[in-house]
């Protein structure tokens, strides 16, 4: 299959996948249910999923190139409970990619590319050209056991660590990137995890996040215990990340109506780097109008205060691994976002490089189409010193420009 590299075809493309569920939302506009496949005394599962088409535009890249491309994505779920006693998910995602971009943009991550902390890929590529691709993954496959005062999970799982919105240095497994406009999903992760109850708001945690091949080197090993004082939810966290030790803290809660605070500390004591530490402080505030505002700092001491070493930071094993997004050392990060009506809600995200004060801004728009359905428009814009010669000026100014439609359907 061979299809032209253009915007017209594109979105003909994209029209017809989503036309047969798009007519199922208008004329039956009702709200998604599960389906209930077995429900006996033993065992209970329930199916339910989510369709969704991306459109992608890259533009004004440093080589002057474009690109426009799309992604089909259908998620199937399998959620069921065994005597009560255990629980089970099951995710199967089924892709295709119409003109895969040459280097997909942060913000966009495909579900192929989500392998960190996956001893095996479990994944099969079903074919593959020039201007078309599709694939076949397992994202989730664990289950619970529900134990006296512990809640144990073996296998492919999301894990959510951290409080904070744009960096979240304490999520190590699987942050989002900063630039994110899709996180309905957290890729899933070979782990093992152990919660265990040590009062209604407070705990401790044993994690272990396989690397590739469950290589030592390559997982992580994590102890993290939770409480809540004083309506703050607080919680530290120690152990080893690849090579390095680490230890984390973190904290989320209101000083006052409708403002709350959040943050996060991660020290790094590295083998092949000097030790470094990295601050996320926030808070935010929502409005009786329906306008809710966000603000983060972040300081990555990973990252460097002069341009002229910006090359070196880009190609580093942590930015290539996606350990850490940024390579600069001061960041400040500003969400806004307004319901308009009931089923419009307009945003904007803004990040600011404090050295070399170069801009990322990410205006988007999200409209209801039903209970189970969302239509999200959107842009990404760097703006900045340009590069010359190969040679970095601004960390966003060097980002290309991309548009995104998106349509999420969910069943």
């Amino acid at each position: 299959m061979i299809v032209k590299r253009n915007l017209l075809t594109v979105i003909t493309l994209l029209s017809l996948f989503h036309l047969s569920h798009l007519t199922l939302i208008f004329l039956c506009p009702f709200p998604a249910y599960s389906i209930k496949i077995i429900d006996s005394e033993f065992l209970s599962c329930d199916l339910s999923g989510s369709l969704k088409g991306f459109y992608l535009g890259i533009h004004d890249t440093p080589f002057g190139e474009s690109n426009d491309g799309g992604l089909a994505l259908l998620r199937l779920i399998l959620t069921g409970t065994i005597l009560e006693r255990a629980s089970i998910e099951f995710h199967l995602l089924e892709g295709g990619m119409i003109n895969p971009p040459p280097a997909t943009p942060s913000g966009f991550v495909s579900f192929s590319e989500a392998t960190r902390f996956r001893a095996d890929r479990w994944d099969h590529t079903q074919s593959t050209h020039e201007d078309f691709s599709s694939q076949i993954a397992i994202d989730r496959a664990n289950i619970t056991l529900r134990l006296p005062r512990c809640d144990l999970t073996v296998g492919r799982q999301a894990l959510s660590l951290g409080t904070t919105y744009f960096w979240n240095p304490n999520d190590l497994l699987t942050a989002f990137s900063p630039y994110e406009f899709d996180r309905d999903y957290k890729p899933g992760v070979d782990a093992v995890r152990a919660d265990i109850a040590l009062g209604k708001l407070s705990g401790i945690s044993f994690i272990y996040g396989a690397g590739d091949s469950f290589r030592l080197n390559e997982s992580a090993l994590l102890i993290r215990a939770f409480a809540n004082m004083f309506d703050f939810d607080l919680a530290m966290m120690v152990g080893r990340f690849r090579e390095d030790g680490f230890l984390g803290t973190e904290f989320s809660g209101e000083v006052g109506p409708g403002i709350g605070v959040r943050g996060e500390l991660s020290y790094f004591a590295t083998e092949s780097d000097d030790d470094f530490i990295q601050v996320v402080v926030g808070n935010e505030y929502r409005f009786e109008n329906n306008l809710y505002l966000s603000a983060e700092y972040f300081y990555n001491g990973f990252g460097t205060p002069h341009t002229s070493r910006y090359v070196r930071e880009l190609f580093s094993k942590r930015i290539m691994e996606g350990d850490i997004y940024n390579i600069s050392r001061h960041y400040v990060g500003i969400l806004g976002s307004y319901e308009v009506t009931p089923l419009l809600t307009v945003s904007l995200a803004t990040i600011i490089n404090l050295i070399d004060h170069s801009v990322l801004i990410n205006p988007t728009i999200i409209y209801s189409l039903s209970d189970n359905a969302e239509f999200v428009a959107g842009m990404v814009i760097g703006e900045g010193k340009k590069p010359r010669r190969h040679i970095l000026k601004s960390e966003f100014g060097a980002y290309p420009d991309f548009t995104f439609v998106e349509i999420k359907y969910y069943f």
